[in-house]
């Protein structure tokens, strides 16, 4: 599945509703999918006899020709987001319908709830052009509930080992603390609790990087912020950053974004997006 484009995409009904204590709904005879968030309470559901609660935090997709039901939460109000939507999913690569999963609990960090208050939120206003933003969206939010990829990691590296993970933390902060001063590795074995020879290997097996290696990318990270985020010349975001001269950071800039230093400036302040450090990318390493 790459993209978002769902082909004849038409939005129905959208909202936020709230049913008393012991309230039920159905059973309905679904005519187009329904995406649907339960914000507080609960539900007993049966969907063509396949029967669950859905908790708080419990996210439901209802598919076109499925008869549903439920019995909401008979203790106290139970709140929802809920939106109607269809498309022709026999063109693209969307998996077969019934392989489709009808239920995901999302955590704290999960981003469908906040595309839930988008997709709402677009749907009652008077933007211009909202249908193409709420198609987009829509299509981001099923491709996520399909794979189970809707979670967005509070520390992109926690999969990593734990003394990868301090250094790369001390190289963080030592960045953000004194960009031009240079991080050493035996600071990044002190801050990891082991030797430096067991910190490169480390490096190198999970990273294909060195310890010194991933500072300097991170080191450059920061320089092609500051090219596309302030009015600094070359030269003066090489001495702001760490570098000898405006050659060496050149260099080493060309090295990794394939361009100079001023040719990402000018493609990325006029709208052409340039891939970045793909290391970064994976890292997230705070610039």
């Amino acid at each position: 599945m790459a993209t978002n484009v769902m082909d004849k995409f038409l939005l129905g009904a959208a909202g936020i509703a709230a049913y008393p204590p012991g309230a039920t709904f159905g059973p309905r005879l679904l005519f187009d999918f329904e995406f649907l968030w339960i914000i507080a309470g609960s539900a007993n559901c049966d969907f063509d006899g396949q029967k669950f609660h859905a908790g708080k935090g419990t996210v439901i997709l209802g598919r076109p020709g499925m008869t549903d039901r439920y019995n909401w939460d008979t203790q106290e109000r139970t709140l929802l987001a809920f939106f109607h939507f269809s498309f022709d999913y026999s063109e693209g690569d969307w998996p077969e319908l019934k392989t489709w999963p009808l239920t995901r609990t999302v955590a704290a960090e999960d981003i469908l709830p906040t595309l839930f208050r988008y997709v709402i939120g677009l749907a009652r206003s008077d933007q211009p052009g909202k249908e193409v933003l709420i198609e987009s969206t829509v299509g981001l939010m099923l491709r996520s509930f399909l794979t189970g990829q809707s979670a967005v990691r509070l520390e992109p590296h926690q999969d990593l080992p734990e003394p990868i993970q301090k250094a790369l933390r001390a190289i963080r902060d030592a960045l953000a603390k004194d960009p031009v001063e240079p991080v050493t590795l035996a600071a990044l074995a002190r801050a990891a609790h082991v030797s430096p020879e067991y910190l490169c290997r480390l490096f190198r097996r999970h990273l294909n990087l060195g310890p010194l290696e991933c500072a300097g990318l991170a080191r450059l990270e920061r320089a092609a912020s500051l090219l596309v985020r302030s009015n600094l010349t070359v030269k003066e975001i090489a001495d702001a950053v760490g570098f000898a001269s405006p050659y060496h950071f050149s260099t080493k800039f060309r090295k990794v974004y394939g361009v100079s230093p001023k040719y990402y400036r000018w493609s990325m302040q006029s709208g052409f997006m340039i891939t970045g450090n793909p290391v970064i990318e994976h890292l997230q390493l705070q610039t």
